[in-house]
């Protein structure tokens, strides 16, 4: 009996990773964001104008542009439960304004902008 459930269990967890991994891919799919459109959802989370749960979708749905991407993940390291600090809110403005100029880089691989 219990080599049974073991089983199960071994079994449900390996058909989790390719269910999320689907759902990774489907939501990229869906979510093309162009750099403006991520720069106006930046922009309006420093202004404090999103909508209630925008900065938790834009920061948690993944986004097809593997460059958008990076940012959107480094978005989401810049954010905490506490007040944003000034320092973490100028790297956002630095992200907007890099998007709205075109001239986004990622120097290092690990999502850290450069100028």
């Amino acid at each position: 009996m219990i080599s049974v459930i073991l089983f199960l269990c071994i079994a449900g967890l390996l058909a989790i990773v390719p269910f999320f991994r689907l759902l990774n891919h489907v939501s990229k799919r869906r979510n093309r964001l162009t750099a403006a459109e991520v720069a106006d959802r930046i922009e309006r989370h420093i202004l404090g104008t999103e909508g209630l749960w925008d900065w938790d979708d834009f920061t948690s749905i993944p986004i097809a542009d593997e460059k958008l991407d990076a940012i959107r993940i480094r978005c989401s390291e810049l954010d905490s439960p506490t007040p944003i600090s000034e320092e973490k809110r100028e790297e956002l403005k630095r992200i907007v304004e890099r998007l709205r100029n075109q001239t986004v880089r990622l120097d290092d691989g690990m999502g850290r902008f450069h100028e």
